[in-house]
């Protein structure tokens, strides 16, 4: 017959380091002093921040179309992004140059020229309805479209 004590002796070692590793992940046996100052923990993963969500959304859209200032801010804000989340992500695009008022509003001119005749006083006032600046709609939108 087989000893019973015999039969698992190294079932007592598995689970003596199954307790040491739990106490490690658990932050037992450090060897930080009893004095020193309690620090915040700081996260190992760093989180991405919404303005930099908000900056790659920006880049996303600008990518397939065109938009004003206040326009992809306003888009943005429709995603779910903060007000100042999404001011503060295109203002940081045009502090990178990714991004020309002023190019914009020459290519939504065209988009809108794409599918639907306008004169010359109604593309201006539709590219200020959609929030770009008077010289930004006449100088590059009717102008260089």
């Amino acid at each position: 017959m087989i000893d019973s004590q015999k039969k698992w002796p190294w079932a007592a070692g598995v689970l003596a380091a199954f307790v040491m590793m739990i106490g490690v992940v658990a932050g037992f046996g450090t060897t930080a002093s009893p004095h020193a100052a309690p620090s915040a923990q700081t996260p190992v993963i760093e989180l991405v921040s919404e303005v930099s969500n908000a900056v790659a959304k920006a880049r996303d859209y600008l990518a397939y179309t065109s938009f004003s200032k206040s326009g992809l801010i306003d888009q943005l804000e429709y995603e779910g992004f903060s007000s100042s989340d999404s001011s503060a992500a295109v203002n940081q695009l045009e502090a990178d140059g990714g991004v020309n008022w002023y190019d914009q509003a020459a290519k939504k001119a065209r988009e809108y020229r794409e599918y639907s005749p306008f004169s010359r006083q109604g593309l201006i006032e539709q590219l200020e309805f959609e929030g770009f600046t008077s010289e930004q709609a006449v100088v590059y939108g009717a102008d260089h479209s």
